[in-house]
């Protein structure tokens, strides 16, 4: 019994639910209302719906005639739009006297033609009169009085509640015979950006945090910088749908921007974000490139890259080694960004650095062409984040000295030309193409002006484990390059001249041993190559 209870009620829900409704309505109009006021009709359901003999009815004290339809059969899924003469494409002309509300609710009624159906809309507040709504009860939810020139508009086509305080809201650009604006708010979330060795994946998550659904579709943008790397046609997403997207991209991207764009969306904020792709674990920012060393006429900067976004704008400072300070703040996005005394004249020489990545400080500390230490802290200045000591021989005259990631994961500093608000690695060769298996680059090398030892490899197993270690001529270790390390067939192993304790190791002949065998097994490959530092 209770289950035909059940499927009874809800095949009478469908039934209202398949009924036409007062889907829009301008009771007070611009200037006068004569002729003005309109009201718009929506079939929500999938057949056909005779109007003949309903009516529309209007209230203040109580519910009177206002309107009673002809013969007019009105098709799925659309609009009747019936106004005054000055109500453009009315398919019906009338002149309504609906109430403007004021002290007290008002309403509007439209009544089937048996009076088995009704659908109604009781506007401002409070309702004194009592005025009785779809429950068949005095209203006790009322939407709010719309402001001249406004109208009342459903929340979404066909949503009814038969609550108008839900189900209606003010529309400060009506749309009379045509779709409402549908406030859906969409988000973009959980973004995570996955690096291999030929390509990157992106994931996001695109939701609908609203109660409804639009009838328009979205549309997905993923920029690099200025760069629209891809677009996507997003349909529409119901309530509560979390909808992944997955696509892949080139490789070499550490930092994204991903901007989804619906119509109407009343909470534009949520819908962009930074992809990084180090993650968005609250990570310090970074020291990544300095030029103290321009040509005369020109100035000094320090670029920082931030790797995932601050809670709020951050303040940190920068001290030097005589205790000068650089205070500064970063905004709340993770990327690049380039401190400098003159915000014009640096985008004036470097026009490729993103205008929105240079940031203006007023109190600059020189910085010292015979080296110097950076030292980067955050606002309360306890908390060292970052820290850089450079030589005068890597002061390069109209050189950046840059943070690279060598592919071993080590951090290198080398003297290039500068790269201020951009990805340093953009300026490092490809790997090399030989037919060698192990081929050494950049001997001889100068640790002291940033430059380092390279070791190109080219096995014929797509998985290896490889040993890598520096000897002096005395048989000493210098350095260990590769302990027992998992490696694809092809890469590169860097040296930055430095022994195992971080120091410089003296100028002279070094020798590099080399052993790598397949991760299935196999021979091993055992080599000996040497490499000069100076």
């Amino acid at each position: 019994m209770r289950i035909r209870l059940l499927f009874a009620i809800i095949a009478f829900c469908s039934l209202l639910s398949a009924r036409v409704v007062i889907n829009e309505v301008c009771y007070d109009p611009a200037g006068a209302d004569l002729e003005k006021e309109w009201i718009e009709l929506y079939n929500a359901s999938d057949s056909n719906v005779d109007l003949t003999g309903c009516k529309i009815y209007s209230a203040g004290v109580n519910f009177k005639k206002d309107f009673e339809f002809p013969y007019f059969v009105l098709r799925p899924h659309r609009f009747l739009l019936i106004g005054g003469t000055q109500v453009p494409n009315a398919h019906f002309v009338h002149n309504f006297r609906f109430q403007n509300g004021g002290s007290v609710s008002d309403g509007i009624c439209f009544v089937n033609a048996d009076s088995s159906y009704t659908d109604t809309v009781i506007y401002d507040s409070p309702n004194d009169n009592l005025l009785i709504d779809d429950s068949g009860f005095p209203a006790s939810s009322w939407a709010e009085d719309a402001p001249e020139g406004c109208s009342l508009a459903r929340v979404c086509e066909g949503w009814d509640t038969d609550q108008s305080g839900e189900d209606f809201i003010v529309e400060h650009s009506p749309t009379p015979g045509a779709p409402n604006h549908v406030y859906a708010d969409y988000a973009l979330s959980d973004p995570i950006l996955t690096s291999f060795e030929n390509a990157q994946q992106l994931q996001l998550s695109l939701s609908n945090l609203s109660l409804y659904k639009p009838m328009l579709s979205a549309e997905l943008l993923i920029y690099q910088d200025d760069q629209l790397l891809h677009s996507e046609e997003i349909a529409p997403l119901s309530f509560g749908e979390i909808r992944t997207v997955e696509l892949w991209l080139q490789s070499g991207y550490l930092l994204l921007f991903a901007e989804l764009n619906l119509a109407d969306d009343p909470n534009p904020d949520n819908n962009s974000l930074y992809i990084s792709a180090l993650g968005s674990q609250a990570l310090p920012p970074l020291i990544n490139e300095i030029f103290p060393a321009p040509l005369p006429g020109k100035q000094e900067w320090i670029e920082l890259y931030a790797p995932a976004a601050a809670p709020d704008r951050a303040e940190y400072v920068i001290f030097d080694a005589a205790n000068n300070r650089i205070p500064f703040s970063l905004p709340n996005v993770p990327g690049y960004f380039v401190l400098c005394r003159d915000r014009d004249a640096l985008l004036q020489d470097y026009p490729d650095c993103p205008p929105l990545a240079v940031i203006e400080v007023s109190n600059w500390a020189s910085l010292n062409n015979d080296g110097d230490s950076l030292i980067l802290f955050d606002a309360g200045e306890e908390n060292v984040l970052d820290a850089l000591n450079y030589t005068a021989a890597q002061a390069v005259s109209d050189l950046a000295l840059q943070r690279i990631i060598a592919p071993d994961e080590s951090i290198l500093w080398r003297v290039d030309k500068p790269n201020p608000g951009q990805d340093n690695s953009i300026h490092q060769n490809q790997l090399p193409e030989h037919d060698e298996r192990l081929k050494i680059l950049g001997s001889p090398c100068a640790p002291r002006q940033a430059e380092a030892i390279t070791i190109s490899y080219n096995l014929p197993d797509p998985s290896n484990q490889i040993n890598c270690t520096i000897y002096d001529l005395k048989g000493r270790v210098v350095k260990h390059l590769a302990d027992h390390t998992l490696a694809p067939a092809r890469g590169l192993l860097s040296w930055d001249g430095n022994r195992q304790n971080g120091s410089y190791a003296e100028r002279g002949l070094y020798i590099i041993l080399w052993e790598s065998q397949a991760t299935s097994g196999g021979k091993v490959l055992r080599k000996e190559l040497s490499a000069v530092i100076r």
